[in-house]
């Protein structure tokens, strides 16, 4: 048997909050790592070394990959841990080193100097029940644990499912039929363990490795988890003239869910179901693109066009409160100016004319008054604060057509403009 080695990886500058994925990332070297919280990694390296060209060619690996670490082995993760932190480079002789590399509470490590121990080796020197009879159990556990005496209770990560099926074809492929067939094929293959899973695909990606090395691809984004076979190969297949050219032929396809999300079963009920868009919706998401297709959300203002803001159609929808007074079913992106005229400034207007054609009111309601959001915005001393003021009013004219006009600021002659309908 191999003798144990564990390798501490300490993250001395700019340790990121996130230490999972880098310890996901160090299983290139050995299926073992942990995470050490708050700038450390532990691998356990044993039997793995000679695969790089012993401990020397390890280290020099994983300083390619984390610049700046510090790193030490030894045969303890108590001890690794020391001695990358306060061990000059290379050093495995911890008894040397100060209280603090054995992890101790600092009221540990007071009380200890006070009575003349500041290093491992001067611990070392008194006994287990003397230490714990005067210190408590903390110092002659971790010195235990340092020298291999004790157990180390190591939570070593596991990685993530490869959510990925591929198919290898001993004569290439190039029909369109050959490869609709093969795509529907690993959806199936790859819905299947979602289901087993629980889970469904986010983000997915057909890739397609041509004789000559070329790999051209499709890549799917879905409104919400999916682990539907049938739609999922519709919409590759719909990409696949325009996307895929096969060349000579291609010899492997493999389709991969780049990110997958939770999906529990449903509970049914005896009621009518819910009506399920996420077909259409994710047909809509491939062809227009994500960018071009969005969803609307509330944005806390009270300014009627920037009430509302776009996220991706993908994050879950936000509830609209109720507002206090009615809102048009139209609002134009900005208010257009109008010429109004109305019987004294503080009344609705009687008469409007918009784009050239003239409205007169039968009637209104209203004012529902509507300042700016002072706290978003700084000052402006050229502008009063009265000027920022709206009065909005339902209106409908002679021919029963409802508008939404506000008159702004307090002025004379007042200034008009109409910002939706009804």
């Amino acid at each position: 048997m191999h003798p144990r080695r564990l390798l501490s990886l300490w993250l001395t500058q700019d340790a990121p909050a996130e230490l999972e994925p880098l310890a996901l990332a160090c299983q290139q070297f050995t299926p073992l790592t942990a995470i050490d919280p708050p700038d450390g990694i532990l691998l356990d390296i044993t039997g793995c070394a000679h695969l790089f060209g012993g401990e020397a060619g390890l280290l020099a690996a994983l300083q390619k990959c984390f610049p700046g670490a510090r790193t030490a082995i030894a045969p303890t993760a108590t001890a690794a841990w020391g001695l990358a932190r306060y061990a000059p480079p290379g050093a495995t002789d911890i008894l040397s080193l100060p209280l603090a590399a054995l992890r101790l509470p600092e009221r540990s490590i007071i009380r200890l100097r006070r009575v003349g121990i500041r290093r491992i080796g001067e611990l070392q020197r008194l006994a287990a029940a003397e230490l714990t009879a005067g210190f408590g159990p903390e110092p002659a556990l971790q010195l235990a644990r340092a020298l291999g005496k004790a157990p180390e209770i190591l939570r070593f990560i596991t990685a993530p499912p490869d959510w990925r099926e591929v198919e290898h074809y001993a004569e290439p492929i190039f029909a369109p039929a050959q490869l609709q067939s093969a795509l529907a094929r690993l959806a199936a293959k790859l819905c299947e363990r979602l289901g087993d899973a629980q889970a469904g695909a986010t983000e997915l990606t057909a890739q397609f490795y041509r004789i000559d090395r070329a790999r051209p691809e499709i890549s799917l984004r879905f409104a919400a988890p999916c682990r539907d076979a049938v739609q999922i190969s519709r919409l590759l297949a719909e990409q696949l003239a325009e996307k895929i050219d096969p060349g000579f032929g291609i010899e492997a396809i493999a389709l991969h869910a780049e990110s997958t999300e939770s999906r529990p079963p449903e509970q049914s009920t005896m009621s009518e179901p819910a009506p399920d868009y996420s077909a259409p919706v994710n047909t809509l998401l491939n062809r227009l693109g994500g960018g071009n297709f969005w969803r609307a959300a509330p944005h806390a203002s009270h300014i009627p066009e920037f009430a509302s803001r776009r996220i991706a159609v993908n994050l879950p929808p936000v509830p609209w409160g109720r507002p206090r007074f009615p809102r048009p079913l139209r609002l134009l992106p900005r208010p257009d100016a109008i010429t109004a005229i109305a019987p004294v400034p503080d009344d609705p207007p009687v008469f409007f004319t918009w784009r050239g054609q003239g409205h007169r009111i039968a009637h209104a309601t209203g004012p529902e008054r509507i300042a700016r959001d002072w706290w978003c915005h700084m000052p402006d001393p050229a502008r009063h604060e009265a000027e920022r003021l709206r009065d909005y009013y339902e209106v409908e004219d002679s021919a029963g057509a409802r508008f939404w006009v506000f008159r702004a600021g307090l002025k004379h002659p007042a200034r008009w403009f109409l910002h939706g309908f009804f």
